[in-house]
């Protein structure tokens, strides 16, 4: 399976007014995966295997069973449960009972929705630092967003290496938009706890209103739907 980095959706999330851009291009991409995965990606054998042998976490399990086509969820979800049968044998003792516990937490930890998306998103970074480099209008478009969430702006931070020769310039940009932009809910976050003083209740809220639920973006990314 593979995802095409789409710089057209980069420069339109990027020029909307949200707190997180690329909580809103791993929303679309995540959305393409969970299409592909109910569709011709159950017929993959690359795909099948990594089903195998990672599974499904709770919530893209949520997710793909939310939607039509419950068949393909089925299917795979079996390949999964062969590829874990090993769990239910035996155990000898206390010993073996605890390496099997874990074991069994182990086979919990992966994902294989949640490793193409990972894979997706780290060339969306690097693409983003590239094109701060190679087109102008996406430099404009860039300092003028609202920054990011915490876990997006350090996987930006991560793979600035991307800009090359100006990776000192798109990290000094990278941390001016996002330290202007926090600054600017918290300033809005202030203003919504200071209207429930009585002596401000005359005080209009204005964008201070949604403080709360922006501030929960730039801490944690866009809430799972």
């Amino acid at each position: 399976m593979s995802y095409h980095i789409d710089t057209g959706l980069i420069k339109e999330k990027f020029a909307e007014n949200s707190e997180c851009p690329l909580c809103a291009i791993q929303k679309v991409a995540e959305e393409q995966f969970l299409h592909e995965f109910l569709n011709d990606a159950v017929m993959e054998d690359d795909t099948r295997i990594r089903v195998g042998k990672k599974g499904f976490c709770a919530k893209h399990f949520d997710m793909l069973f939310s939607r039509q086509n419950k068949l393909s969820v089925a299917l795979q979800i079996g390949t999964r449960a062969g590829a874990i049968s090993d769990l239910f044998l035996p155990v000898k003792g206390v010993g073996g009972a605890k390496k099997r516990a874990e074991q069994v937490e182990k086979s919990l930890s992966g994902c294989a929705v949640c490793d193409f998306l990972n894979e997706s998103m780290v060339k969306y970074y690097k693409t983003v630092a590239q094109l701060f480099v190679r087109e102008k209008s996406f430099l404009k478009t860039f300092m003028s967003c609202n920054g990011f969430c915490l876990h997006h702006y350090a996987e930006l931070l991560r793979y600035s290496a991307s800009a090359g020769f100006a990776a000192k310039e798109y990290v000094n940009a990278l941390t001016s938009v996002q330290k202007r932009n926090f600054e600017r809910v918290m300033a809005e976050l202030k203003t919504f706890c200071d209207k429930h003083d009585y002596r401000n209740a005359h005080k209009p809220l204005g964008s201070a209103e949604t403080a709360l639920p922006r501030t929960r973006i730039k801490f944690y990314g866009e809430k799972p739907e």
